[in-house]
Protein backbone atom coordinates (compact mmCIF):
# COMPACT_ATOMS: atom_id res chain seq x y z
CA UNK A 1 0.00 0.00 0.00
CA UNK A 2 2.74 2.78 0.99
CA UNK A 3 4.62 2.01 -2.50
CA UNK A 4 1.62 3.93 -4.14
CA UNK A 5 1.48 6.21 -1.59
CA UNK A 6 5.64 6.99 -2.35
CA UNK A 7 4.78 7.49 -5.91
CA UNK A 8 2.08 10.13 -4.94
CA UNK A 9 3.85 11.58 -2.28
CA UNK A 10 6.64 12.33 -4.77
CA UNK A 11 4.69 13.86 -7.43
CA UNK A 12 2.59 15.73 -5.19
CA UNK A 13 6.28 17.26 -3.77
CA UNK A 14 8.23 17.87 -6.65
CA UNK A 15 8.21 21.65 -7.15
CA UNK A 16 8.93 21.87 -4.00
CA UNK A 17 12.05 18.99 -3.81
CA UNK A 18 13.24 20.10 -7.00
CA UNK A 19 13.65 23.94 -5.32
CA UNK A 20 15.41 23.14 -2.46
CA UNK A 21 17.21 20.60 -4.41
CA UNK A 22 18.67 23.53 -6.32
CA UNK A 23 19.45 25.40 -2.92
CA UNK A 24 20.96 22.53 -1.36
CA UNK A 25 23.21 22.47 -4.61
CA UNK A 26 24.04 25.66 -4.21
CA UNK A 27 25.11 25.30 -0.36
CA UNK A 28 27.95 22.22 -1.13
CA UNK A 29 29.65 23.86 -3.73
CA UNK A 30 32.87 21.91 -5.44
CA UNK A 31 35.39 22.68 -8.27
CA UNK A 32 32.88 20.69 -10.56
CA UNK A 33 29.83 22.87 -9.94
CA UNK A 34 29.80 23.96 -13.42
CA UNK A 35 29.78 19.91 -14.78
CA UNK A 36 27.31 18.79 -12.12
CA UNK A 37 24.72 21.49 -12.20
CA UNK A 38 24.56 21.01 -16.32
CA UNK A 39 24.18 17.34 -15.86
CA UNK A 40 21.70 17.86 -13.13
CA UNK A 41 19.55 20.46 -14.67
CA UNK A 42 19.69 18.21 -17.73
CA UNK A 43 18.74 15.49 -15.62
CA UNK A 44 15.81 17.42 -14.42
CA UNK A 45 14.27 18.38 -17.82
CA UNK A 46 14.48 15.12 -18.98
CA UNK A 47 11.96 13.76 -16.13
CA UNK A 48 14.10 12.56 -13.92
CA UNK A 49 12.11 13.46 -11.18
CA UNK A 50 8.80 12.23 -12.17
CA UNK A 51 10.84 8.65 -13.23
CA UNK A 52 11.93 8.83 -9.26
CA UNK A 53 8.58 8.84 -8.41
CA UNK A 54 7.16 6.34 -10.74
CA UNK A 55 9.96 4.12 -9.47
CA UNK A 56 7.40 3.45 -6.77
CA UNK A 57 4.17 2.67 -8.82
CA UNK A 58 2.50 -0.30 -8.04
CA UNK A 59 1.92 -0.76 -12.20
CA UNK A 60 4.22 -2.78 -13.32
CA UNK A 61 4.31 -0.87 -16.94
CA UNK A 62 4.69 2.22 -15.10
CA UNK A 63 7.80 0.92 -12.60
CA UNK A 64 9.54 -0.55 -15.76
CA UNK A 65 9.17 2.18 -17.12
CA UNK A 66 11.03 4.61 -14.63
CA UNK A 67 13.71 2.57 -14.78
CA UNK A 68 13.89 2.55 -18.65
CA UNK A 69 13.68 6.59 -18.15
CA UNK A 70 16.29 6.88 -15.69
CA UNK A 71 19.28 4.62 -17.37
CA UNK A 72 18.34 6.38 -20.52
CA UNK A 73 18.97 10.04 -19.12
CA UNK A 74 21.74 8.71 -17.49
CA UNK A 75 23.27 7.16 -20.68
CA UNK A 76 22.79 10.65 -22.45
CA UNK A 77 23.61 13.11 -19.77
CA UNK A 78 26.55 11.55 -17.44
CA UNK A 79 29.18 10.76 -20.33
CA UNK A 80 29.70 14.51 -20.40
CA UNK A 81 31.03 14.40 -16.52
CA UNK A 82 33.20 11.48 -17.62
CA UNK A 83 34.28 13.92 -20.35
CA UNK A 84 35.27 16.32 -18.35
CA UNK A 85 36.85 14.46 -15.58
CA UNK A 86 34.74 14.94 -12.74
CA UNK A 87 34.89 11.80 -10.25
CA UNK A 88 32.13 9.32 -9.91
CA UNK A 89 31.76 10.09 -6.57
CA UNK A 90 30.84 13.93 -7.16
CA UNK A 91 28.36 12.72 -9.52
CA UNK A 92 26.52 10.51 -7.17
CA UNK A 93 26.72 12.80 -4.19
CA UNK A 94 23.90 15.80 -5.31
CA UNK A 95 21.29 12.74 -5.31
CA UNK A 96 21.76 12.00 -1.82
CA UNK A 97 20.59 15.63 -0.86
CA UNK A 98 17.11 14.21 -1.69
CA UNK A 99 16.80 12.06 0.69
CA UNK A 100 17.57 14.81 3.41
CA UNK A 101 15.10 16.90 1.78
CA UNK A 102 12.10 13.83 1.91
CA UNK A 103 12.79 13.62 5.50
CA UNK A 104 12.04 17.62 6.40
CA UNK A 105 8.70 17.59 4.67
CA UNK A 106 6.31 18.35 6.80
CA UNK A 107 3.93 15.35 5.97
CA UNK A 108 6.73 13.39 6.60
CA UNK A 109 7.44 14.67 9.80
CA UNK A 110 3.20 14.56 10.59
CA UNK A 111 4.05 10.50 9.91
CA UNK A 112 7.31 9.38 11.20
CA UNK A 113 5.38 6.24 10.53
CA UNK A 114 6.42 6.53 6.80
CA UNK A 115 9.75 7.25 7.25
CA UNK A 116 11.49 4.06 7.65
CA UNK A 117 9.37 2.04 5.13
CA UNK A 118 9.87 5.56 2.37
CA UNK A 119 13.62 5.38 3.05
CA UNK A 120 14.28 1.50 2.41
CA UNK A 121 12.25 2.46 -1.14
CA UNK A 122 14.45 5.76 -1.91
CA UNK A 123 17.55 3.42 -1.02
CA UNK A 124 16.64 1.01 -3.39
CA UNK A 125 15.77 3.68 -6.01
CA UNK A 126 19.48 4.79 -5.60
CA UNK A 127 21.25 1.70 -5.68
CA UNK A 128 20.04 1.23 -9.25
CA UNK A 129 20.62 4.89 -10.19
CA UNK A 130 24.39 4.99 -8.53
CA UNK A 131 24.75 1.12 -10.54
CA UNK A 132 24.05 3.10 -13.52
CA UNK A 133 26.30 5.82 -13.04
CA UNK A 134 29.02 3.30 -12.62
CA UNK A 135 28.40 1.23 -14.91
CA UNK A 136 29.26 4.05 -17.29
CA UNK A 137 31.94 5.14 -16.09
CA UNK A 138 33.24 1.74 -16.14
CA UNK A 139 32.36 1.36 -19.61
CA UNK A 140 34.09 4.93 -20.45
CA UNK A 141 37.34 4.16 -18.45
CA UNK A 142 37.76 1.09 -20.52
CA UNK A 143 37.21 2.42 -23.50
CA UNK A 144 39.75 5.25 -22.82
CA UNK A 145 42.06 2.99 -21.96
CA UNK A 146 41.55 0.85 -25.29
CA UNK A 147 41.33 4.09 -27.12
CA UNK A 148 45.03 5.10 -25.43
CA UNK A 149 46.81 1.49 -25.37
CA UNK A 150 45.48 1.41 -29.12
CA UNK A 151 47.36 4.79 -29.89
CA UNK A 152 50.28 3.34 -27.69
CA UNK A 153 50.56 0.62 -29.92
CA UNK A 154 50.32 2.04 -32.94
CA UNK A 155 53.13 4.70 -32.02
CA UNK A 156 55.06 1.41 -30.75
CA UNK A 157 55.66 0.30 -34.27
CA UNK A 158 55.31 3.34 -36.76
CA UNK A 159 56.81 3.27 -40.65
CA UNK A 160 58.96 6.01 -41.38
CA UNK A 161 59.68 7.28 -44.82
CA UNK A 162 63.77 8.23 -45.05
CA UNK A 163 63.86 8.75 -48.68
CA UNK A 164 61.92 8.00 -51.45
CA UNK A 165 61.15 4.07 -51.45
CA UNK A 166 63.25 3.83 -48.49
CA UNK A 167 61.24 3.57 -45.56
CA UNK A 168 62.33 2.56 -41.74
CA UNK A 169 60.51 0.83 -39.08
CA UNK A 170 62.25 0.95 -35.54
CA UNK A 171 60.87 -1.56 -33.08
CA UNK A 172 61.82 -0.60 -29.30
CA UNK A 173 61.15 -2.77 -26.33
CA UNK A 174 59.33 -6.33 -26.09
CA UNK A 175 57.70 -8.17 -29.11
CA UNK A 176 54.56 -10.35 -28.38
CA UNK A 177 51.66 -11.81 -30.52
CA UNK A 178 49.47 -8.60 -31.01
CA UNK A 179 52.00 -6.31 -31.32
CA UNK A 180 53.94 -8.49 -34.15
CA UNK A 181 50.07 -8.44 -35.92
CA UNK A 182 50.57 -4.64 -35.63
CA UNK A 183 54.43 -4.38 -36.86
CA UNK A 184 53.52 -6.76 -39.85
CA UNK A 185 50.04 -4.42 -40.43
CA UNK A 186 52.00 -1.40 -40.30
CA UNK A 187 54.41 -2.58 -42.55
CA UNK A 188 52.27 -3.58 -44.92
CA UNK A 189 50.08 -0.75 -45.09
CA UNK A 190 53.19 1.49 -44.94
CA UNK A 191 55.41 -0.28 -47.71
CA UNK A 192 52.46 0.43 -50.58
CA UNK A 193 51.60 4.12 -49.11
CA UNK A 194 54.88 5.10 -49.56
CA UNK A 195 55.80 3.16 -52.67
CA UNK A 196 59.07 1.51 -50.44
CA UNK A 197 60.93 -0.76 -52.67
CA UNK A 198 63.35 -1.86 -49.31
CA UNK A 199 62.41 -1.64 -45.98
CA UNK A 200 64.53 -1.22 -43.33
CA UNK A 201 63.29 -3.09 -39.22
CA UNK A 202 65.59 -1.42 -36.86
CA UNK A 203 65.77 -3.99 -33.90
CA UNK A 204 68.34 -2.37 -31.64
CA UNK A 205 66.05 -1.43 -29.34
CA UNK A 206 64.91 -5.08 -28.50
CA UNK A 207 66.02 -6.75 -25.72
CA UNK A 208 65.56 -9.98 -26.43
CA UNK A 209 65.23 -12.17 -29.36
CA UNK A 210 64.04 -15.35 -29.15
CA UNK A 211 62.17 -18.09 -31.51
CA UNK A 212 58.94 -16.22 -31.42
CA UNK A 213 60.43 -12.30 -31.88
CA UNK A 214 62.60 -14.78 -35.03
CA UNK A 215 59.59 -16.13 -36.63
CA UNK A 216 57.66 -12.69 -36.50
CA UNK A 217 60.25 -10.73 -37.93
CA UNK A 218 60.49 -13.55 -40.90
CA UNK A 219 56.89 -13.58 -41.34
CA UNK A 220 56.80 -9.87 -41.31
CA UNK A 221 59.67 -9.87 -44.08
CA UNK A 222 57.28 -12.40 -46.28
CA UNK A 223 54.98 -10.41 -45.77
CA UNK A 224 56.93 -7.52 -47.23
CA UNK A 225 58.01 -9.07 -50.08
CA UNK A 226 54.83 -10.07 -50.95
CA UNK A 227 54.35 -6.55 -51.94
CA UNK A 228 57.41 -6.51 -54.16
CA UNK A 229 59.56 -4.79 -51.56
CA UNK A 230 62.78 -6.07 -49.95
CA UNK A 231 63.73 -6.29 -46.15
CA UNK A 232 66.73 -5.59 -44.33
CA UNK A 233 66.83 -5.90 -40.00
CA UNK A 234 69.22 -4.21 -39.12
CA UNK A 235 70.62 -4.18 -35.33
CA UNK A 236 71.40 -7.45 -34.86
CA UNK A 237 73.81 -7.72 -32.14
CA UNK A 238 76.88 -10.11 -31.79
CA UNK A 239 74.66 -11.42 -28.64
CA UNK A 240 71.28 -11.51 -30.61
CA UNK A 241 73.24 -13.25 -33.42
CA UNK A 242 74.81 -16.16 -30.88
CA UNK A 243 71.10 -16.52 -29.55
CA UNK A 244 69.72 -17.03 -33.40
CA UNK A 245 72.38 -19.55 -33.95
CA UNK A 246 71.86 -20.93 -30.70
CA UNK A 247 68.08 -21.63 -31.06
CA UNK A 248 68.48 -22.78 -35.01
CA UNK A 249 66.62 -20.36 -36.76
CA UNK A 250 66.81 -20.08 -40.12
CA UNK A 251 67.30 -16.15 -41.47
CA UNK A 252 69.16 -17.20 -44.72
CA UNK A 253 65.94 -15.44 -46.25
CA UNK A 254 66.57 -12.15 -44.99
CA UNK A 255 69.40 -9.43 -45.40
CA UNK A 256 70.67 -9.19 -41.62
CA UNK A 257 72.92 -6.20 -40.73
CA UNK A 258 74.63 -5.12 -37.57
CA UNK A 259 74.24 -1.21 -37.84
CA UNK A 260 71.36 1.51 -39.30
CA UNK A 261 74.13 2.78 -41.12
CA UNK A 262 75.07 -0.36 -43.60
CA UNK A 263 71.58 -0.93 -43.58
CA UNK A 264 71.22 2.31 -44.83
CA UNK A 265 73.69 1.72 -47.16
CA UNK A 266 72.59 -0.73 -48.39
CA UNK A 267 69.03 0.34 -49.05
CA UNK A 268 70.65 3.22 -50.98
CA UNK A 269 72.94 1.00 -53.50
CA UNK A 270 69.43 -1.30 -54.02
CA UNK A 271 67.37 1.62 -55.40
CA UNK A 272 70.12 3.15 -57.20
CA UNK A 273 70.88 6.31 -55.30
CA UNK A 274 73.94 7.62 -52.96
CA UNK A 275 75.08 9.90 -50.94
CA UNK A 276 77.72 12.82 -52.23
CA UNK A 277 79.27 15.47 -50.29
CA UNK A 278 78.61 18.90 -51.91
CA UNK A 279 81.47 21.18 -52.05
Amino acid sequence: MFRKNSQQFIHTHKDEIEKLWKERRITASSSYDHAIETFITCMIHDGFLGYFADFFSKEEEVHKGAIVGIEQACYRHVPHCTEVDVPVSAVVQPFYLIRDILLETEEIQQHPTFILPLMKEVEQFFFRLISVIHDIYASTWKNKLLAQRSAMMELSAPLIPLFENITVMPIVGAIDTERAQLITQNLLYGAIKYESKVVLIDITGVAEVNTMVAQHIIKAAEAIHLIGAECIVVGIRPEIAQTMISLGIDMDMLTTLSSMSQGLRVALEKTGKEIREIN
